[in-house]
Order: C-alpha cells, then sequence, then structure tokens
C-alpha cells in the first residue's frame, strides 16, 4: 500500500463535510477522494489554470496571481499540471497560503514526474482532491470531468494564458454553466499560447492586469451557501521599509518599471523569492502592478 493510499480519505456527496459550492455544480462527483485538509474546500476560492506549454511570463503571472490571492487569505486552485497550475500552486505556497489541487486520476500516480514533491507538499499544507481511487491512471478522458470539479469548488476562474484547445477553456466554459466567473490575462495575439484566453475576453470576460482587479471581482460577488466569506484584509497604516520584505528589491522597483524577471536579474534574486516579495510589497503599498505585468516602486506621495 502507497503513502498516498494510506493517507486518502473520502467525502460522499450529501455528507455534510462535502462542499456546498461543488453540490450545486452540475454533474457533481459522487465521491471525491482526499489528502489534506478539507475545510479548504469550504472557504473562499479561486482557480488559476492555463497552458502547460507556456511562457516565462505566463509562469511569472501565475505564481503573482497565486502568491498574491493565497495572501490576501483566497484558497488558490488548479490542476497541479506542468505549467500555469503549477506555478499557481507554487505562488500560494511560497508565501505560506493555502491551495488545492484536483487531480486527474488517483491521488498515488496522478501528479506528473516533475511535480511529484509539489503534489506531496499541497497534501501535507493544503488539500489533494480527485474522485478517482488510488491506482487509477491519469487518462486524457479524465481532465475534462477533472475541470468541472476545479469550475465548482470556486468562485472565479483565471485563465493566464491558453491556446485554442488548452483544457483551461473547457474549464472556463464549465465555471460559465456553474455560475461562475471568468478572468483571462490578456496576452500578445502573435503568442501561439494566446489566442484563448484573448477570445475570452473577446467574448466578454473580465480581463486581470493584476491582482487587485481580482481581489475586486470577488469582493463584488454575492454571498454563496457553504462558503466562508473572505475576511477583510487591511493593509498597515504606516507602511515601512524596514518590514518590507527586501530593501534591494525596492531599490532596483525605483529605476524604472520592469516585469519579475528583469527585477530578478538586476536584484541578483530568485524569481519564486520576487514574486513574493513584490506581493508583500503591494500589500504594504510600496509597489504597483502595471500593465504588462511590470511593476515599479510607489512613493509615499503617490499612496492613496
Amino acid at each position: 500500500m502507497t503513502r498516498a493510499e494510506k493517507g486518502a480519505r473520502r467525502l460522499v456527496l450529501g455528507d455534510e463535510r462535502y462542499p456546498a459550492q461543488l453540490a450545486i455544480a452540475p454533474d457533481p462527483p459522487q465521491c471525491l477522494y482526499y489528502q489534506g485538509d478539507t475545510r479548504l474546500l469550504t472557504r473562499t476560492s479561486v482557480a488559476i489554470v492555463g497552458a502547460r506549454r507556456t511562457t516565462e511570463l505566463g509562469i511569472a503571472m501565475g505564481e503573482q496571481l497565486g502568491a498574491g490571492l493565497a495572501a490576501a487569505g483566497v484558497i488558490v486552485v488548479s490542476g497541479c499540471a506542468v505549467g500555469v497550475d503549477a506555478a499557481a500552486h507554487r505562488g500560494a505556497l511560497e508565501v505560506g497560503g493555502e491551495t488545492v489541487a484536483v487531480l486527474g486520476g488517483g491521488l498515488d500516480v496522478s501528479a506528473p514526474a516533475s511535480n511529484r514533491a509539489l503534489a506531496a507538499d499541497i497534501a501535507a499544507r493544503g488539500c489533494l482532491v480527485s474522485e478517482y481511487p488510488a491506482g487509477v491512471a491519469p487518462l486524457k478522458h479524465h481532465f475534462p470531468r477533472r475541470n468541472r470539479i476545479i469550475a465548482g469548488l470556486v468562485r472565479i476562474v483565471i485563465v493566464v494564458e491558453a491556446g485554442d484547445r488548452s483544457g483551461a477553456l473547457i474549464t472556463a466554459r464549465l465555471a460559465l454553466a456553474a455560475g461562475r466567473e471568468v478572468m483571462a490575462v490578456p496576452a500578445h495575439p502573435l503568442l501561439p499560447t494566446s489566442a484563448g484566453a484573448n477570445r475570452l475576453l473577446g467574448d466578454g470576460a473580465q480581463a486581470v492586469f493584476e491582482l487587485q482587479d481580482v481581489l475586486d471581482e470577488l469582493a463584488a460577488l454575492p454571498p454563496m451557501v457553504g462558503v466562508e466569506p473572505l475576511p477583510p484584509v487591511a493593509p498597515p497604516s504606516r507602511p515601512s521599509t524596514q518590514t518590507a520584505a527586501a530593501p534591494r528589491l525596492l531599490d532596483v522597483l525605483s529605476q524604472r518599471p520592469a516585469t519579475p524577471e528583469e527585477l530578478a536579474t538586476s536584484a541578483g534574486l530568485e524569481l519564486p523569492k520576487v514574486l513574493a516579495d513584490l506581493t508583500q510589497l503591494e500589500i504594504l503599498g510600496l509597489a504597483r502592478a502595471l500593465p504588462g505585468s511590470r511593476f515599479t516602486r510607489n512613493h509615499p506621495s503617490t499612496q492613496g
């Protein structure tokens, strides 16, 4: 028996602990196998999904949104696939937040080899979920059904990057069918991974330029029965560079607007560290996100 089989439990539709928002979505799974904390399934959640073969900017945006939402107390939900999914989970964990991964097969065999350590971390610090028992391989036709669970667990689905045939578009369509909101990150039309996300925007999805766009949309949504509301997050009244994460990063931010990758190079820091620090600096009011995934320093005279 594997460690996953020993640690797995299950929730049955109708159980009082079964997530209420999933129960009212179309075609809820009769059974959910899980490892981790199922209380996360009743909290305000946002899904971050996108292409497996994504760009560096797509990875950076997934990590940034995952970190920012988790820092604000939102549960980050994704599918633990390579690419945008993994970036979103990593971003949430990097800032000490909580994340849920929905898998397309048994909990013991579904995570890609490159993400098995990540899946173990999610099981320990968040929650792994699947409708399939241990030993069931993640077959291709499982993933559209997996995506309905992702859509059913959340208030908003954000598509970061997605081609014309991306599974992320299936998740977006299922979210709309479940009465959930869909948002998308605009991308350059010549990028092969931009077509799906840009088409969603053309069809009326809300655009995500920065973290605050998502937080504002969450705040505008009506309460949902069975889902714990997001507690208000009050920024410190007197932000200080002494409490900010990285004075070195602040110095670089003062020079010119830059992408997270450019900031990492200039400051001599790892990209995940820069993404986590940017989130903290935004919360403190010391950094500001600009269109195009660029950041600049927010000086005291510009803070509102």
